[in-house]
């Protein structure tokens, strides 16, 4: 029984990254979960200027979820080289989220963090920083991830939204030379205090994450992968146990991420492996065996 999962070339001890965002840049996770566990760790999105994010309040729990405003806060791609980068763990695969707001932004990143990263994501989709989200402008997508591609020769991961058509994002991709998507980034929502009669949120919307968002994340992991057969899709969203690593992996996903469950409860981690594990034992088959196994009729 194997975990591993090779992606262009790049190695996963497994096939459990963290996602961009809710663990920042690990200096916290890192306290609680070794990176020698995890197949790989995903920074926050850095941008070319520090960004101080949204307003608070920035976070509210729903039922089986998590509505998040937080924006792109992170300290700027300098501040990140300087005090953050060389110090990423090398236990596991360092993938660094890129961002900005033109294709000069994106690519000016790229180049810096590129010698530091085993991978990049190039963050296409966040939807609580105002305004239309980038992959919405086909155009844009496409000079954004040619100029990415030009600044490095590691492997890009294009991350799409959801609140969007996956399958023409994914061709965008497709069309730009990327080979890996991340299905995808959080999905809008809102709630409201009934005792108030005013929005949770001081951006009033938010980023749905956890256990309630997985259904549609699966759905469009298996629409995608239907699609484009030889794309590499990363699935994302809601994953609390190991059942839920291997739904998305039947579905179609070679590597799931968790955020939200890891954010929550780190020490979580360790035991959604080992019981992974102990589930493809009694199946038999290695964890590469499972992905898109939906499409080829299941196990039998």
């Amino acid at each position: 029984m194997d975990l591993s999962v090779e992606i262009e070339g790049i190695h996963f001890k497994n096939p459990i990254v963290t996602a961009s965002g809710p663990l920042g840049f690990g200096d916290e996770f890192f306290k609680y979960v070794s990176p020698g566990i995890i197949g790989g760790f995903t920074s926050k999105t850095v941008t070319p200027k520090p960004v101080t994010g949204n307003m608070p309040p920035r976070l509210v729990y729903i039922q089986n979820g998590l509505l998040n405003s937080i924006g792109l806060q992170n300290p700027g791609v300098d501040l990140f080289i300087q005090k953050t980068a060389p110090f990423l763990p090398e236990k596991c695969v360092r993938i660094i989220s890129v961002g900005g707001e033109n294709p000069e932004d994106f690519a000016d990143v790229t180049r810096k963090v590129e010698k530091f990263a085993d991978m990049i994501e190039v963050n296409l989709s966040c939807p609580n920083v105002g305004g239309k989200v980038i992959v919405s402008d086909s155009q844009l997508t496409k000079e954004i991830l040619s100029g990415c591609k030009a600044m490095t020769k590691k492997p890009l991961i294009a991350k799409l939204s959801l609140d969007l058509d996956v399958i023409r994002q994914s061709q965008i991709a497709i069309d730009s030379g990327i080979k890996i998507v991340n299905i995808g980034n959080s999905i809008q929502g809102a709630k409201f205090n009934f005792k108030t009669g005013k929005p949770f949120l001081k951006n009033v919307k938010g980023g749905l994450s956890g256990p309630a968002f997985m259904p549609i994340a699966l759905w469009k992991v298996y629409q995608v992968k239907e699609a484009f057969e030889d794309l590499t899709v990363i699935g994302l969203g809601g994953v609390t146990k190991a059942e839920d690593v291997m739904e998305y992996a039947i579905a179609g996903a070679s590597i799931v991420e968790i955020g939200t469950q890891a954010m929550i409860d780190p020490k979580s981690i360790q035991k959604i492996i080992e019981d992974l594990k102990n589930m493809l034992e009694a199946l038999k088959l290695d964890f590469k065996e499972v992905v898109n196994v939906s499409h080829r009729g299941g196990f039998r």
